[in-house]
């Protein structure tokens, strides 16, 4: 990687995804270890797939 673009073949690229999980009535259901799991499985996939997290933000709410 050079500059922050992937190279295949002769073509350059720069993909970046933005996921937003939202449940409906924004009902909170990833509270506790669950969340903890989930944000270990995406780690776990990001690593083994060799992608980088850039930014991370979790809304809490009190």
């Amino acid at each position: 990687m050079d500059n922050g673009y992937n190279r295949y073949y002769r073509r350059k690229y720069s993909l970046k995804v933005h996921i937003v999980p939202v449940t409906k009535y924004r009902k909170q259901i990833l509270k506790g270890f669950i969340a903890d799991d989930v944000k270990q499985k995406i780690y776990d996939i990001c690593n083994s797939k060799g992608y980088g997290i850039i930014q991370k933000y979790i809304e809490s709410q009190g």
